[in-house]
């Protein structure tokens, strides 16, 4: 499944870095239930961070998102803070 592809209404986690600080999306977890988790670079330390948000409101704040490669659940993808290319992450996502 590619981000984009999902409904523009559907609900993905964000952190509130990304959504107030400009921190660019560099880590993208489609988890085993469907459910999108995107996070930047920066630590997320209390669950106050987190944020839902919905398909459409990611991808205006994070173009860059548009170009992510088809991801089965369990499977995330990584791209350096600059970069515009997004790597399948391998490892077993835990």
């Amino acid at each position: 499944m590619k981000l984009k592809e999902e409904q523009k209404n559907k609900s993905v986690l964000t952190t509130s870095y990304v959504l107030t600080s400009g921190s660019p999306v560099t880590f993208v977890l489609y988890d085993e239930d469907g459910d999108w988790q995107l996070f930047g670079d920066d630590e997320v330390a209390e669950d106050e961070d987190a944020y839902l948000v919905s398909v459409e409101e990611i991808l205006e704040i994070d173009p860059a998102l548009r170009k992510l490669p088809d991801l089965q659940p369990g499977q995330g993808a990584t791209r350096d803070k600059d970069g515009m290319r997004w790597v399948i992450v391998e490892d077993e996502i835990e």
